[in-house]
């Protein structure tokens, strides 16, 4: 691997190549191989220890991550980049135990409070450095731990907005709007709305609740312009470009974003989420509108001073919502979007291409496989053992084998302690087309949610084959959106109040073949009842003025 005129440049282009876009997910661990190699060639190199680290972090082996943070803090112990690392990096992707999400989140929380004091006493200029990582690592897995994350976030939001105004202080101030107060009805031009999102194309956040917003919102009172941060292009960016009245992409640096954005002088910015990619994280922390908002694509409130609303449904967010939130809560109606379904056909494949029995039951579980903790292995060997002949598909992990393994070897035991040989009733599947994806589905008989973070997409996409979809609503809006979903179809009888009686539909629905069909066939007569709903976009659209209307006004008109 590699030549002798490799620099350690070249090793840590070919590391992240490997770590980001293997050509298969059990290749994913030569990253690893190349950040060793630029260490053979330059020793005392920070930079490879902390890609080392993300490259082990990424491999679901924790601890070896956190020591190379430990090693590349004993070269250089000033070094705030190696301390930013420490502190993200203490999040791992997939747990081993129940205990190691209590355990890591305190060191999260330790290391956190740690970073933000350091930065608060740092040189402005060696805090301004560190704008490049922002963004590189991030805790962006937090959420999955199912637990109140508020408080961790506004420090979290604290801490990169801190970093990126000190490289950026142009940026690091309220934006006044730049007509008067007075016209904000009666304005002569639309109201610029800017769209910054680094997944134009065919995303679960452009599809569910990017998409049917900008296809409504009215085009005379609005002018959309749009930022594409990413590089995918697929028949999604298209449309995308035919509904904005701008579209800008490429690849740029900071600086050149914030000039474009700032110059367009957008009266609303919006981030459809700003926890998935780098840009988008840097991006937001930065002042560059009078009004910031993101929206529950995020998942979790974002805690950046530099957002003041988030978007959400009325569906979505239990009573006292706005303490889960440091931006101030917007209730749009319903499920806050305009959902068009998918045209899809019937399975034109039969169960065994996919390493499924005829006979079996078969339990969709479709979601990625850091929304399933260790606390709730235990349901699927009291299904099987209740149920008998039936299978649980889950998702190999998309770029790592190591990780699923992970996750196999975890839930393995839990089979085992129920006298369940795992192998019988677990179908590991590689990752799908969206082709493939749609004939499972088609061929699956029941959809389990995950329990803490529910499905959103794979949920939608379930119903459109008119799935069963046993859930359980969570505390905060990333676990209530399926429950949601079955709310606003009139169809609730598989709605779970507790573990245990999310458990008992599940066998129910498995044993139970004709209110398999009765529940079947509710899904379809009133799955309609989630599609195309105006009274969001209508909400949304009202919601941009009022947000004017709150907002401080220049004293000249641009």
């Amino acid at each position: 691997m590699g030549t002798n005129q490799d620099t350690v440049t070249d090793c840590h282009r070919m590391a992240t190549l490997y770590l980001n876009h293997p050509p298969e997910p059990r290749l994913s661990v030569l990253a690893i191989r190349w950040y060793e190699k630029a260490l053979k060639l330059d020793p005392e190199n920070v930079e490879s220890y902390l890609g080392l680290a993300r490259a082990y972090h990424h491999l679901g082996q924790s601890e070896q991550a956190l020591q190379c943070c430990d090693q590349a803090i004993a070269l250089e112990p000033d070094s705030l980049a190696a301390r930013y690392f420490a502190c993200m990096l203490q999040i791992p992707i997939i747990y081993r135990t129940q205990q190691e999400v209590l355990s890591s989140r305190h060191r999260y929380h330790s290391q956190l409070l740690e970073l933000h004091q350091r930065l608060q006493k740092a040189p402005t200029q060696a805090v301004a450095e560190l704008a490049t990582v922002v963004g590189t690592v991030s805790p962006f897995y937090l959420i999955y731990q199912g637990h109140n994350d508020t408080e961790l976030q506004r420090l979290y939001g604290d801490v990169v907005c801190h970093i990126m105004a000190a490289r950026y202080p142009q940026w690091s101030y309220q934006r006044p709007l730049p007509f008067p107060k007075t016209s904000v009805h009666n304005a002569t031009e639309p109201l610029r709305i800017g769209i910054v999102f680094g997944h134009f194309h065919n995303h679960s956040v452009w599809k569910v609740i990017l998409k049917g917003w900008l296809q409504h919102l009215n085009h005379e009172q609005f002018q959309l312009l749009g930022y594409s941060l990413g590089t995918k292009k697929d028949h999604a960016t298209d449309l995308a470009r035919s509904l904005l009245h701008s579209y800008t992409d490429g690849t740029r640096s900071i600086e050149a974003w914030g000039q474009i954005i700032s110059t367009d002088h957008p009266h609303v910015l919006l981030y459809p989420e700003v926890s998935m990619d780098k840009i988008s994280i840097q991006l937001s922390a930065l002042r560059l509108a009078p009004i910031q908002c993101t929206t529950w694509g995020t998942y979790v409130t974002s805690g950046l001073p530099t957002m003041d609303y988030y978007l959400s449904g009325e569906l979505l967010e239990p009573r006292n919502a706005q303490h889960h939130h440091t931006e101030k809560l917007i209730r749009l109606p319903n499920l806050s979007i305009h959902y068009t379904p998918l045209q899809v056909t019937g399975a034109d494949l039969q169960r065994q291409a996919y390493g499924l029995r005829s006979s079996s039951v078969v339990y969709l579980c479709l979601q990625s496989l850091f929304k399933y903790l260790p606390h709730y292995d235990r349901i699927y060997p009291q299904i099987a053992k209740a149920v008998g002949d039936c299978q649980f598909v889950f998702l190999k992990h998309k770029s790592s084998e190591a990780l699923t393994r992970i996750f196999e070897n975890r839930l393995r035991p839990a089979f085992s302690d129920a006298e369940l040989d795992m192998d019988q009733f677990v179908v590991m599947q590689p990752t799908l087309s969206d082709t493939d994806y749609h004939r499972l589905n088609a061929l699956g008989d029941i959809f389990l949610d995950s329990i803490g973070v529910a499905g959103t997409t794979t949920t939608l996409e379930a119903i459109t084959h008119n799935l069963p979809v046993v859930t359980m609503p969570g505390e905060f809006v990333r676990g209530r959106v399926s429950s949601a979903i079955l709310q606003q179809m009139g169809v609730v009888s598989t709605v779970a109040t507790s573990v245990e009686h999310y458990g008992e539909i599940a066998i129910c629905l498995g044993r139970n073949k004709h209110w398999r069909q009765v529940v079947t066939e509710q899904m379809a007569q009133n799955k309609h009842r989630l599609y195309d709903d105006l009274s969001c976009v209508e909400a949304l659209e009202k919601s941009f003025f009022t947000f004017l209307e709150q907002t401080p006004v220049s004293q000249h008109v641009l």
